[in-house]
């Protein structure tokens, strides 16, 4: 029975691991849309440099991962980089004693090779005619004999001197070669520590402009909000309401000063509304949306951040921007923080913002009745665009169309 069921686990295993490594890719592949959805979400500016960032913290960890590398390997190599260098200076002593023994072993079998053509000659010059001529021929070849077996014997020990020399040089070569790559880690390192610090400073330039223009988008929104209020678009009792509740405040960085509001669910819940109405045109005609209406979640720094508006970038240059429903123009203003900003009341409290413009018509003004289509300015590049009713507000996406 044990062996069956082990049989059975086994014959299982398979199937749950392929399970675990689905589930995984579902869920990499749900972070992926998520990261996706934020910075399409996000103002373009803004996502631009996200991305940036993302990019140079992933340069980053590859960077501090090859540091560790070659500074493991430079330290396991360290001993082997001495006894290499020690070992050069024994081969060369040796050498240099190899090369003397050669130059005196080369000048012998130089002096025994012409003695013995001496000897050579002589034997060939006598005719062996007398018997005292006999003797000294006899004399000659012995003498010739012992000089043979003498310059074998010198011959085949400066065979050995070469062949000594030649090993040490190899060695000397290949431990050369190995002190050139060591130091060549120890200046790529150096090399990738240096190219770490200019990445770092980069990625720190990135990180200010990223908090800096988080800081604009919420000063713009934060400036609206009031505007709003002012003009009794948003209740100040909603918005006091809103500051007594708790609200989390989530530090961008160690050591940065910046903090960002983080919206809570019920702010959600309370704040939006639904249009219900039929879709009119759009501010700026056909146009992209370069930054959604609605929560999304900062990809850098994880926190959580909600857009009020939608930004449209037309396909035209120096777009006309048009009213989108019949109103009347109750804010017109030149603003610091938003640029040239137009405020529309419609039926059923519904109101339009136009922020951003570049030009105000000069025949907008406050409490002045217009039709759906009036001409009330121009954008250059992108027109921040925001819908409210009844102190809610209302994704501008389900009251325009775009195309």
């Amino acid at each position: 029975m044990g062996g069956k069921i082990f049989l059975f686990l086994v014959m299982l295993l398979p199937f749950l691991s392929a399970a675990t490594i689905d589930k995984k890719i579902e869920r990499s592949k749900a972070r992926l849309a998520s990261t996706k959805n934020a910075f399409a979400n996000m103002d373009r500016k803004l996502a631009k440099i996200a991305r940036q960032i993302a990019a140079n913290q992933k340069n980053l960890r590859k960077l501090d991962e090859t540091i560790a590398k070659l500074d493991k390997e430079i330290a396991v190599n360290a001993v082997l980089l001495e006894e290499g260098k020690k070992r050069l200076v024994t081969i060369e002593s040796q050498l240099r004693k190899l090369k003397k023994e050669r130059l005196e072993k080369e000048r012998k079998l130089v002096d025994m090779l012409a003695d013995r053509y001496v000897i050579e000659e002589i034997v060939r010059d006598k005719e062996m005619q007398s018997p005292e001529n006999v003797i000294e021929s006899e004399l000659l070849a012995a003498l010739i004999k012992s000089d043979s077996e003498a310059l074998k014997s010198l011959q085949s020990s400066y065979l050995k001197t070469l062949k000594r020399s030649e090993a040490l040089n190899r060695e000397a070569q290949r431990i050369k070669a190995m002190i050139v790559r060591l130091q060549n880690r120890k200046k790529e390192a150096a090399r990738e520590k240096e190219r770490r610090s200019r990445l770092m400073a980069k990625l720190e330039k990135e990180k200010k402009a990223y908090q800096s223009r988080l800081e604009k988008l919420q000063k713009e929104e934060s400036d609206l909000r009031k505007t709003l209020a002012k003009l009794n678009i948003l209740k100040r009792e909603s918005l006091s309401q809103r500051k007594k509740k708790k609200q989390t405040s989530v530090a961008i960085a160690k050591g940065d000063k910046l903090k960002v509001r983080t919206i809570g669910s019920s702010y959600q819940r309370h704040a939006i509304g639904r249009y219900r109405g039929k879709k009119t045109i759009s501010p700026v005609g056909k146009a992209k949306v370069v930054k959604k209406f609605g929560p999304y979640v900062d990809p850098v720094y994880g926190i959580k951040i909600f857009n009020e508006s939608v930004t449209l970038q037309p396909y035209k240059k120096r777009a006309k921007v048009k009213n989108v429903l019949n109103g009347r123009v109750v804010f017109v203003k030149d603003t610091p923080m938003l640029g040239k900003v137009v405020i529309i009341e419609h039926k059923n409290n519904l109101h339009t913002i136009y922020a951003k413009m570049d030009k105000i018509a000069p025949t907008i003004k406050e409490g002045k009745k217009i039709k759906k289509g009036y001409v009330i300015g121009r954008v250059e590049k992108e027109l921040m665009f925001e819908v409210t009713q009844k102190n809610r507000h209302i994704n501008p996406l389900e009251l325009i169309r775009l195309k």
